[in-house]
């Protein structure tokens, strides 16, 4: 039974991380929900202990991997190279924009302590071409924001009830 209700919980508030950030999207009338926020609310959830689910790595993992993305993009001049999930392949630039922003991504990412592995999607959503224009960085932030928020509790939560049932 105590298995069935973990399964329950845990499930429902990873989908209620989403469906908040979602639904903020909405109404807001911007793309706030995108690929690497998954990951995150189940880290945030489901390993609740890992550094990855701390606000802290949340946030600066995130930023980084944004930040990094789009200077890789203005690096190897890949901003109108094909996008892949138009063109279905990756093009040379897209691909060095990649590999570096992956890198500087880790590598800053150690440095600074806030390891976050879901926040290497979002390097890749940015060199990738699905998320690159400004208006698009700023739903990634605010996204990662919120998303960072509402989290918090619910990671406290989890690690309090993964400390009493082991």
């Amino acid at each position: 039974m105590k298995k069935a209700k973990h399964l329950l919980i845990t499930s429902s508030a990873e989908g209620a991380l989403l469906l908040v950030v979602a639904a903020i999207g909405w109404a807001a009338r911007m793309p706030l929900l995108f690929a690497s926020l998954g990951p995150t609310a189940y880290e945030l959830v489901e390993k609740p202990n890992s550094p990855g689910a701390r606000t802290y790595n949340v946030i600066a993992g995130h930023m980084l991997g944004l930040g990094f993305g789009f200077l890789s993009l203005w690096v190897f001049n890949a901003w109108h190279a094909p996008k892949v999930a138009t063109a279905e392949l990756v093009t040379p630039p897209r691909i060095w924009a990649a590999v570096l922003a992956a890198t500087l991504t880790t590598g800053a990412a150690l440095l600074i302590k806030a390891s976050q592995p879901a926040s290497l999607s979002t390097t890749l959503i940015v060199t990738l071409g699905s998320m690159q224009t400004r208006g698009d960085a700023e739903a990634i932030i605010i996204g990662v924001l919120i998303l960072a928020a509402i989290g918090a509790p619910f990671r406290r939560y989890f690690v309090k009830t993964r400390v009493q049932t082991g």
